[in-house]
């Protein structure tokens, strides 16, 4: 029971800014027009700064667990291709496949990330959590600039080699996890009176975020999408953990490093994949449907893996 209030009220939160934007549009104290903007804003501004600003105060440099870096990389690669194949051969409308894959294989490890870990461990999962994050966010980005470039319903649907390196070193979820790094590894500092409206600026970015996706959720077409919705959320939510974990204790994982990889692995669909998808030109409304039920489902599935492993000893 304990897990399972610790995962509520990491959700319960999300669910309350969304309730929030979802609300505010009803009642018309914002348009369309000012939802577009800000959804543009939080995408080129405030998710790169927090991005920049998490990687660059828990950037430690130490990449010695190699084994878990390689398990990490080789699962979600895993879960890319063959999400990949199965969703190009079963989802016709090619913007909704991007935005499928990016939702069953892109978890919110971000925000989730230390929560999780930590609330089982506590200090002991900052070092190997911080250390994946400096990997893990930069992969899931450039990946998602790929799939989404490749899947873009936009007026420009031709593709090549030059574009698609321009929009991955271009992106700026990517610039913001290679600033952070960077910025991490030689000890950037800014004087206090730098330092506190930059961090009172990335600290709007997921509120701001999920705001915006409440108030662009339309529930006629969630019943639309409901099947792709719903099979998408299975596979992240239930799927996906329950056959790489088991992949991860055979290979002899426990612990912490188990709690790390719950946490890459067994947490929703990221906030940023609705933000992403929205921008570059595949289905929003489909990603924002994704986040939405993932994150609220999250809260049980995430109370029994963390129980089960538990009780069985792995955790």
């Amino acid at each position: 029971m304990t897990n399972f209030i610790f995962s509520f009220n990491v959700v319960a939160p999300l669910f309350v800014l969304m309730a929030i934007g979802y609300f505010i549009r009803q009642f018309r104290f914002v348009s369309d027009v000012f939802l577009t903007q800000l959804n543009r804003f939080v995408f080129k501004f405030l998710l790169p700064l927090m991005i920049f600003q998490e990687i660059r105060l828990s950037y430690k440099g130490d990449f010695s667990n190699v084994k878990l870096i390689y398990t990490s990389i080789v699962g979600v690669t895993a879960v890319i291709l063959i999400s990949a194949i199965i969703i190009g051969l079963t989802v016709k409308r090619k913007g909704q496949r991007g935005s499928m894959i990016q939702g069953i294989y892109r978890s919110n490890f971000l925000i989730y990330g230390l929560p999780v870990a930590t609330g089982m461990y506590g200090s002991e999962a900052v070092a190997p959590i911080t250390m994946l994050m400096g990997i893990m966010i930069p992969f899931y980005n450039v990946a998602a600039v790929i799939i989404l470039s490749l899947h873009s319903e936009s007026d420009d649907n031709s593709l090549t080699a030059p574009k698609l390196l321009k929009e991955i070193v271009t992106n700026p979820l990517l610039l913001g996890s290679v600033f952070g790094i960077l910025s991490g590894a030689i000890h950037l500092e800014f004087p206090h009176s730098v330092e506190l409206p930059i961090g009172q600026l990335a600290a709007t970015a997921s509120p701001l975020a999920l705001f915006v996706m409440g108030g662009e959720f339309r529930f006629r077409s969630m019943r639309n999408n409901i099947y792709k919705v719903i099979a998408a959320t299975v596979c992240r939510l239930i799927i996906i953990p329950v056959v790489i974990l088991f992949i991860c204790i055979q290979l002899g994982f426990r612990n912490i490093e188990l709690s790390v990889l719950i946490s890459l692995f067994a947490t929703p669909t990221a906030l940023a994949s609705y933000i992403m998808a929205k921008n570059m030109g595949n289905d929003g409304e489909l990603s924002g449907q994704i986040v939405v039920l993932t994150t609220l489902l999250s809260c049980i599935t995430i109370f029994f893996i963390v129980f089960f492993l538990r009780s069985w000893g792995y955790l």
